[in-house]
């Protein structure tokens, strides 16, 4: 797993006003992962110098990172959150540069993992160019802990100047001292996109009920859950997955595979999306599959030995399940312990795929409640992954394409082939490389 690293040298800073940021200055550089964040060319000098640090207050840097602890290690993705200005200035360090050379490094957990993606290009108000970019995943534990330690110089930092009361001490002193109790609480108000230190008593009401109320489906649906609508969402999760357990499969061949693997969703330490692919990849050796397509429910059905019937009649749409605008089913058991499902409603290539989403989530997480998200959690990664492979095997899009290159209609009549949408294939060739895949202007590329 790669690491993030913050560099540090104190220098002496003339000319700088603000006791907090003439305490702080510093050369930082930031590494992430085999890769330098804060390579810049410095134009400033005749020269033109092209070094991998830059020259910054600290103080700013520690603050933002204190200020959005709780959204940056507890708020996840989703569709509607990637398009919100907010969302962005919660995760985006290039949002509060405050006319200082810090590169546009954005910041998103999933979970156990957190990806850093960061951008090239010119700093606004100064005349430094950021000249890389990249994107890694690090482990979040070991994230949360440079934070921390970056934050803390900052503090000794400021202490040794004689500067108390900043915003930064005030926020780092209520996140160390944070209970158990309160630090979930913390963690879910965040997940929702609200400030924890900032939350009036209707909101913080509405929060203790939705935990209280949602169990263990809680970490899943706070990620997609719309915010104007916290007591109709949780009441509409409730019921969909009450009106699953009347909706349930033997999935005998499932579970006889089940009890012959290991239970290590989220333990292997590998990546979720991995993890969903050979899982994936067992089941299919399992079911002697090979690279054959899954292109209707009736080929799925006669893979998994059920009556296709029996797979039309669990994935029909329930309508509770489409009040919750990105959950696009949940995936629970009927009273003598079968899986049952309840599905918002879909076409039929998404509905596939999500019933694939479900027996990944059979095959993991047997003995829980479990929701099929939007959301990029590492789970609803695994779940998808795992979709992806079973219905689209990467062996078997190996042996159709013949070529380095794909086009819009070679995806179109692989999707056609595979049962799956267009989408799916175009992760899939690229993501296993396969091929690559060729985005014309007319294809929104």
């Amino acid at each position: 797993m790669q690491k993030l690293s913050f560099e540090i040298d104190w220098v002496d800073a003339d000319g700088i006003n603000g006791p907090e940021l003439s305490a702080t200055w510093a050369s930082l550089r930031i590494r992430a992962g085999g890769s330098t964040v804060t390579r810049v060319l410095d134009m400033d000098t005749r020269a033109q110098t092209v070094r991998d640090f830059v020259y910054v207050p600290l103080y700013p840097l520690a603050e933002w990172l204190a200020t959005n602890w709780w959204f940056l290690t507890r708020e996840f993705e989703n569709p509607a959150k990637r398009a919100n200005p907010d969302f962005h200035r919660r995760h985006a360090l290039g949002a509060s540069r405050e006319g200082y050379a810090f590169p546009d490094l954005e910041i998103v957990s999933s979970g156990a993992r957190t990806r850093l993606a960061w951008r090239s290009g010119p700093s606004p108000r100064t005349r430094i160019e950021f000249l890389d970019h990249g994107e890694t995943w690090v482990d979040s534990a070991e994230f949360r802990e440079s934070c921390a330690g970056l934050i803390d110089r900052v503090i000794r930092r400021l202490e040794s100047f004689h500067v108390d009361e900043t915003l930064l001490q005030e926020e780092w002193a209520a996140i160390q001292t944070a209970d158990e109790d309160e630090a979930k609480f913390c963690e879910t108000v965040a997940g929702l996109g609200w400030d924890p230190y900032a939350i009036d008593d209707d909101r913080r009401d509405r929060v203790l009920i939705l935990a209280e109320k949602l169990g263990e489906v809680l970490a899943e649906a706070v990620p997609v859950l719309n915010t104007e609508g916290l007591n109709e969402n949780w009441l509409s999760i409730r019921d969909a997955i009450a009106a699953a357990r009347s909706n349930s499969l033997l999935l005998k061949r499932l579970r006889s595979f089940r009890d012959k693997i290991p239970q290590e969703a989220g333990t292997s330490g590998r990546d979720p999306w991995e993890e969903g692919y050979g899982l994936a990849r067992r089941l299919r050796r399992n079911l002697d599959l090979d690279g054959k397509p899954l292109p209707t429910m009736d080929a799925i059905a006669e893979a998994l030995g059920e009556v296709p019937e029996s797979l039309d009649k669990v994935t029909r749409p329930v309508g509770f399940v489409n009040e919750v605008a990105l959950i696009d089913g949940v995936v629970t058991r009927d009273g003598e312990g079968s899986p049952a499902f309840a599905f918002r409603r879909l076409g039929d290539d998404s509905r596939r795929f999500s019933f694939c989403r479900a027996l990944a989530e059979v095959l993991t997480s047997p003995a829980s409640d479990a929701l099929l998200t939007r959301a990029q959690s590492e789970r609803q990664q695994r779940n998808r992954a795992f979709a992806a492979e079973f219905l689209a095997p990467s062996s078997g899009l190996r042996n159709r394409v013949s070529g380095p290159m794909v086009d819009g209609d070679d995806i179109d009549e692989l999707a056609a082939e595979f049962g799956v949408s267009s989408r799916v294939i175009e992760h899939q060739i690229p993501n296993h490389h396969i091929a690559r895949v060729w985005r014309t202007a007319s294809s929104g590329g």
